[in-house]
């Protein structure tokens, strides 16, 4: 039976004559339930791209050219005024995000926005921003210890480790020794709440993460290829990651990171400090294909999501991601949004145990290829 909010989002698809066809199939949800993601081919029209990218690279563009400036004036005296300027134009690229070009991306009445409204059963609340997300070429050095507490030439897959949004992550840069802890000091600034992503280790309703519904990448540039900065995607593991948040409510809780059997810190990672972001019972699962450090640390191998401007990607929040290293020529451009599903209630709709517990809690579009699924 087609729910109320189907009848709305069909009202739309008519208005703006968006055919039914360009909505989910029933194979498209089905890879959608196995894998926790789902690729869409050249569904961003190339306008609405091509402006996204000119806005991008504006931003950037103002950024370069001001600080160059200081740079010309040679040992002249330092021009206040070109600093200034300077620090304008880092500020508007850091707000580059909200421009409406960039939201035109995810415009509501767009094929892209409905095919997800479609699967969800619901519109999603309108972002109120990206995060663009750019990479730019780069070789892996001893000398740069990444989040998981390792250096990141020894990180197999271009250095993914992966990660769940959400989650408190240091309130200052990553320890970068290997030869010693954090003294006193240092792990002093280390633990201050919130971290530099803004998350605090703890929240309200016995919950250390908070969630979004999806994820929702849009490449602004061409990622075809393996080691262009590829999106890395943990296949599969939000079934696992559900039956874990389960396990961890059934023990009493917390949920995240220093509740049942996750420990946040790693200290047995070469910074003697590394972040957790996911629990070891789910990385035990993706033993096949992984690879290992010296140390006999197994690292996973991702699903490495090739895309081209005009395709997008969907992942739910449960799947461990990160993005990869660029050994190319060409920076990886890409514009992230953290959806919402507009069924989310409550002062604060990111703090919600049930979506955890159940990935597919408010996906009322997927009902009946969940119910297909009784591993679910």
């Amino acid at each position: 039976m087609t729910s109320i909010c189907a009848h709305r989002i069909y009202a739309v698809c008519r208005k703006h004559k968006v055919s039914k066809k360009q909505l989910l199939t029933p194979e498209q949800k089905q890879s959608f339930y196995q894998d926790g993601f789902l690729i869409f081919r050249d569904i961003v029209a190339p306008d609405v791209v091509n402006r996204a990218v000119r806005t991008l690279y504006g931003g950037l563009s103002a950024v370069w050219q001001t600080s160059m400036s200081a740079f010309a004036r040679g040992d002249a005296k330092p021009d206040q005024d070109a600093e200034a300027r300077r620090l304008d134009a880092v500020e508007a690229a850091t707000r580059a995000g909200t421009e409406p070009a960039i939201l035109d991306l995810v415009n509501p009445t767009s094929p892209l926005m409905l095919a997800i409204a479609d699967a969800l059963g619901n519109p999603v609340r309108e972002p109120r921003g990206a995060q663009l997300a750019t990479i730019f070429p780069s070789q892996a050095t001893k000398s740069r210890i990444n989040e998981s507490g390792y250096p990141s030439d020894e990180v197999p897959f271009y250095g993914w480790h992966g990660h769940l949004d959400g989650l408190w992550n240091g309130a200052a840069p990553m320890h970068q020794r290997t030869d010693r802890p954090m003294n006193a000091t240092e792990l002093a600034l280390w633990n201050r709440d919130p971290a530099k992503n803004g998350v605090r280790r703890t929240y309200p309703g016995n919950m250390n993460v908070v969630s979004f519904t999806a994820l929702l990448g849009i490449p602004l540039s061409d990622q075809m290829q393996e080691g262009s900065g590829n999106l890395g995607l943990l296949k599969g593991a939000h079934h696992h990651m559900s039956r874990f948040f389960r396990y961890q409510r059934e023990q009493g809780g917390p949920l995240g990171p220093d509740g049942p059997d996750w420990e946040r810190i790693d200290k047995e990672a070469p910074n003697h400090g590394g972040l957790r972001h996911y629990p070891e019972r789910v990385r035990r699962e993706f033993s096949k294909g992984a690879k290992y450090t010296s140390d006999g640390r197994m690292w996973p191998k991702p699903e490495f999501i090739k895309v081209k401007p005009g395709d997008a990607v969907l992942a739910l929040h449960a799947v461990p991601h990160s993005a990869t290293r660029l050994e190319g020529h060409t920076p990886r451009l890409m514009a992230y949004f953290r959806l919402l599903s507009a069924s989310r209630g409550g002062k604060e709709p990111q703090l919600n145990p049930d979506t955890l517990c159940n990935c597919w809690f408010e996906w009322e579009g997927m009902r009946e290829v969940v119910a297909s699924n009784p591993t679910s």
